[in-house]
């Protein structure tokens, strides 16, 4: 049975490639007011939440309407849910489509190391928030993406779910909620109840380092 071919947005008068995971200004961000502590006092919960708020290990994520298309496109962000499916579901990050898959596993298009990082083995174990790439958007990717630069490609044969990115919070004395520094956070770690989550984050496994898509 054949694949379907899916092509990605494009936008402005450039027509520049919209990854399908980017956040358009029309997707408004709607944690807000809605956070507070739990009944129990035991984590983070929204007022209105509903199952849909968390993911299978129980982790908060921040919510973020949801608008493809509607605005510009914000090429540094992110939306939640669509780059938590494109990880789970190993789906291209620019069209949405499958991602390329061969015999050495699934492509990831990644940001060359500098000359200062020490990384001993790298990528091998790497935490990655973007999304596998296709082979056609893979050289999209690399064309127009400013923050690949000169981008190394890379096949993993098991992309693990490691854990989430996103933010800590602590609760106040009085009431209310303090925002901590954003980071990565490990699934099962005890601070995850008080995490909320907006990219989910795979380890790099079985890594090859390859010339091109």
């Amino acid at each position: 049975m054949s694949v379907p071919v899916r092509t990605p947005l494009f936008w402005g008068p450039k027509r520049l490639p919209v990854p399908y995971v980017a956040r358009w200004s029309g997707e408004l961000i709607a944690t807000g007011g809605a956070l507070t502590v739990r009944r129990d006092g035991r984590g983070l919960a929204y007022e209105d939440e509903t199952p849909d708020d968390r993911d299978r290990h129980g982790v908060l994520w921040a919510r973020v309407g949801r608008a493809p298309a509607e605005g510009r496109p914000d090429y540094r962000a992110m939306h939640p849910a669509r780059q938590r499916r494109a990880m789970l579901e190993l789906l291209c990050q620019v069209c949405g489509g499958p991602a390329d898959r061969n015999g050495k596993g699934w492509l990831f298009a990644l940001r060359r190391p500098g000359p200062a990082d020490d990384i001993p083995g790298w990528p091998e174990g790497l935490l990655c928030t973007k999304p596998p790439v296709c082979g056609p958007c893979a050289l999209l990717a690399a064309q127009h993406c400013p923050y690949l630069g000169d981008p190394v490609f890379v096949r993993s044969r098991k992309p693990r779910v490691w854990g989430v990115f996103g933010g800590a919070f602590t609760p106040h004395p009085g009431g209310g909620l303090a925002a901590g520094e954003d980071g990565h956070l490990p699934y099962g770690h005890p601070a995850a109840p008080w995490f909320l989550a907006n990219q989910l984050a795979v380890e790099l496994t079985r890594t090859t380092r390859v010339p091109g898509p």
